[in-house]
């Protein structure tokens, strides 16, 4: 992608998520409601936690702040599935059904960003606020990060983890572009919730799939171990690396299947 291209790009973005705002801010009630679901939502997801570090046996090093912040991060990659993937995905296949996706393949700004980050349901926003203030009070628990490096390097494992969800989500609905009535959304739900458990408390062999055949253990577990000192910051590096392989494969992907697109005429 050219400068010229992202600027333009990155324009688009703003404002089609500015209308999004401005048309969520009619319906105020409607933003009470979801994060009033957001909340509870987050307190049933919580539970799950507490049982494990009830029972700390079964879970060693998995403490109860590491289990909050772990969540609390999961909690995040929620609000991504929701708040983005998830809506984007249905827009895939309207696109091409209705011949949205023609006239926006004309226009000069990239097809991929603006298919899968065009939409943005504001309602589910509130989960991002929930998470982060979950995140802060596991680290009061727990006697805060490691160090400061490791607070830095957990913050971009985050955003790495950020990049890797979104990712997933569009490697599991691309198809959709040649195969309209595509749905892998499965696939996503599918590693969002195995990232709820500690990459760790699986078995030997899940643990090894999990961490270097389906990255899942860099959604949620890494973020942690990296913010508690549990793992060296090399895998910050790790995943930065793993990220950046990931958003190529998918961008290469992405305009291969571009390639097959017929038309909505086609």
């Amino acid at each position: 992608m050219s400068t010229a291209q992202a600027v333009r790009t990155t324009r688009a973005l703003w404002w089609g998520w500015k209308a999004e705002f401005s048309g969520a801010a009619e319906y105020r009630l409607d933003l009470v409601s979801g994060t009033l679901v957001s909340a509870v939502w987050l307190g049933l997801s919580i539970a799950p936690m507490l049982v494990v570090a009830a029972n700390s046996a079964t879970a060693p090093g998995w403490t109860l702040p590491r289990l909050l912040f772990l969540q609390a991060v999961w909690y995040l990659m929620d609000g991504v599935l929701w708040m983005i993937i998830a809506n984007n995905a249905r827009e895939i296949s309207s696109m091409v059904r209705d011949g949205t996706l023609d006239a926006l393949l004309l226009r000069p700004i990239s097809s991929l960003v603006t298919c899968t980050l065009g939409h943005l349901y504001v309602q589910d926003v509130p989960k991002v606020v929930l998470a982060l203030g979950l995140g802060v009070v596991s680290c009061l628990m727990g006697g805060g990060p490691a160090s400061v490096p490791a607070l830095l390097g957990c913050l971009v494992t985050v955003v790495c983890a950020c990049c890797l969800m979104w990712a997933v989500g569009v490697l599991a609905n691309y198809k959709a572009i040649s195969q309209v009535r595509f749905d892998g959304m499965f696939a996503v739900t599918a590693a969002h919730n195995l990232a709820r458990v500690p990459i760790p408390l699986y078995g030997p062999v899940l643990q090894v799939v999990l961490t270097f055949v389906v990255p899942v253990a860099f959604l949620c577990t890494v973020p942690a171990q990296v913010l508690f000192g549990d793992v060296d910051l090399q895998w910050v590096l790790v995943a930065v690396l793993l990220t950046a392989a990931v958003l190529w494969v998918t961008s290469r992907l992405w305009n291969r299947e571009l390639r097959n697109y017929a038309g909505a005429m086609g």
